[in-house]
């Protein structure tokens, strides 16, 4: 299950609030879905949120300005957004791989096609539990307005609808994994 807040007074919110938000979007989404407090959430050493009594159990959290989100799932999941910005060429260069670069250069939308890749590699390096720790340009990553395509062929992709304002990716570490369309919650926060 994926639980989505926008807020829009996002600029009035200090880090503490905003570390406030996620904490009762996570105790939120364990009561509802698995009966369980937000105690039993741990962090690991590189920061990664996980649930030691409940191995079963997958976390994976987002935020960006203007969006907090997790994911909840029976196997391991990543969650990443971002909003929408002009590209970056630094990003650019460490994100795409030779084939994704051919493709990204011919993008009516190269601002828009460069937040997808690095969303879809950064929730493909949440869902491994490595983050940024591993080469972005070392995964393949073709999508369309229907479809996302990927040379590995471990996980299952998806964009996420929710405002205009974001793009929003999220990796299932299974293969067979489908996203159903009921299984997204959104809030707006004023």
């Amino acid at each position: 299950m994926i639980y989505l807040i926008r807020l829009l007074d996002q600029e009035k919110r200090s880090p503490e609030d905003l570390k406030g938000l996620k904490k009762r979007l996570i105790s939120y989404g364990l009561q509802r879905e698995y009966g369980l407090s937000l105690k039993e959430v741990e962090a690991s050493s590189s920061g990664a949120l996980y649930l030691r009594k409940y191995p079963e159990i997958h976390l994976s959290t987002t935020c960006t300005k203007g969006l907090l989100g997790i994911a909840l799932s029976a196997c391991p999941v990543g969650l990443d957004a971002e909003y929408r910005r002009p590209g970056d060429p630094y990003v650019e260069k460490k994100i795409l791989g030779e084939k994704e670069a051919f493709f990204y250069q011919k993008a009516q939308n190269q601002n828009e096609a460069l937040l997808k890749y690095f969303t879809l590699k950064e929730a493909y390096g949440k869902a491994l539990g490595t983050g940024l720790s591993y080469d972005f340009r070392n995964t393949g990553f073709y999508f369309d307005q229907k479809s996302i395509k990927s040379d590995l062929m471990e996980a299952q992709f998806y964009f996420l609808d929710f405002c205009e304002e974001f793009i929003i990716s999220l990796c299932f570490l299974d293969r067979r994994r489908e996203l159903n369309s009921g299984e997204t919650v959104r809030f707006i926060l004023p």
